[in-house]
This record gives structure tokens, C-alpha cells and sequence, in this order.
């Protein structure tokens, strides 16, 4: 009876101590995240999470390896499990993060879906890369980048300064890109499909 209150004890203090090293790791990890600017994107901003993680793990990475088997000296392959260990314990204590990393997200998952406009071409800028300006029918004008390929009916190489005037419907893909001038990431329309009406 002796031994078994003795393992008992050793039990409850052993998961006192787990709990709490994995309170400390989270509770630091929630606060690094706190500081993460929040114009970062959805990889961009996960990657800070990542390292969140891995910098409130690293003092408890003995521990981690023997009540989780989480070795963070292979964390290239170990680090989906540290994030599913740490992460489900982080909603309990800052849920408001872990919905912002969801919805940065759902919005690049999103922004990287092709989408479609209609309207007139009323400029072309051939600075550094060819942009179609296209003030759509409520009169907004945007601007749609020519990086990659574009599928269209027009020969677009010889003449796409002439378009100007002209009706259209384009498919486009939004990307962020940085851009210096604001020293901040902002979504860029890069044109995929360009069809003449």
C-alpha cells in the first residue's frame, strides 16, 4: 500500500510539472504572438507562429521529447506535431489569436482563387511591367498586372497600347506582394485570362 501511494505521488507531481512547463510554453507563445504585426499574411504570419512556438519550446525540449515525443532537434519534420500539441492548448488561453490565424488563412486561401471583372481599359502603364488600368462599370478603375502568360483571343505582344478604349473581361488572381513605398505587404491583381468584348 506504501509503494502504490508513493507512485501515486510521483504520478500527480510528474503531471503537475507537465502541466506546468506547458502552461509556461504557451502562455510565452501567446504573448510572441500578440507582437506579430498583424499586416503579415497567411504564411508569412504562420511562420512567425512557428517560431513563437519553437523559441517558448526550446528550454523544455527534454521534456517535450518524453511526454510528447516531440523532438525539436528535428523540427523540420517534428514541427506539425509541436504546432498540434502547443496549438490545441493555446485556444484555451488566447483564442482571439488562433481565430486571427484563421482568418489570415482563409483570406490567402482566398485571394488565391481566380476572380473575374468587366470593364474599359483606360490606360496602359509599360513601365517595368505592362499594367492594364480598367475602370469597371460602378466607375471604379483598378489595376491589373501582365506578369505571367495571359490566355486571350488578340495577339497581345505587338499591340497592347492600342487597347486602350476597348472593353474587356478579365480573370485575374490577387497575390501580396511588398511594396517599398508603403514598406508593407498590399494585394496585386495579376492578370490570367484577358477577353475582348
Amino acid at each position: 500500500m506504501k509503494y502504490i501511494t508513493i507512485t501515486l505521488l510521483l504520478f500527480c507531481v510528474h503531471s503537475a510539472f507537465s502541466q506546468e512547463y506547458m502552461d509556461k510554453i504557451v502562455v510565452q507563445s501567446c504573448e510572441c504572438l500578440g507582437k506579430v504585426p498583424d499586416n503579415l499574411e497567411g504564411q508569412q504570419y504562420n511562420m512567425e507562429l512557428g517560431l513563437c512556438m519553437i523559441e517558448a519550446s526550446m528550454p523544455y525540449k527534454k521534456q517535450l521529447k518524453k511526454d510528447y515525443d516531440v523532438n525539436l532537434d528535428e523540427i523540420e519534420t517534428n514541427g506539425e506535431k509541436l504546432g498540434r500539441v502547443i496549438g490545441m492548448k493555446m485556444a484555451t488561453v488566447c483564442p482571439a489569436a488562433l481565430v486571427k490565424v484563421t482568418q489570415k488563412n482563409q483570406k490567402a486561401n482566398k485571394g488565391s482563387e481566380d476572380q473575374t471583372t468587366q470593364g474599359t481599359i483606360t490606360k496602359v502603364d509599360s513601365d517595368f511591367f505592362v499594367a492594364f488600368h480598367v475602370r469597371d462599370e460602378s466607375g471604379k478603375t483598378m489595376k491589373y498586372y501582365w506578369l505571367t502568360h495571359i490566355e486571350s483571343q488578340q495577339e497581345l505582344t505587338s499591340g497592347y497600347t492600342e487597347f486602350v478604349g476597348k472593353s474587356v473581361a478579365i480573370t485575374f488572381e490577387s497575390k501580396d506582394f511588398f511594396d517599398p513605398k508603403i514598406q508593407e505587404y498590399r494585394p496585386f491583381f495579376l492578370i490570367k485570362k484577358l477577353e475582348f468584348q
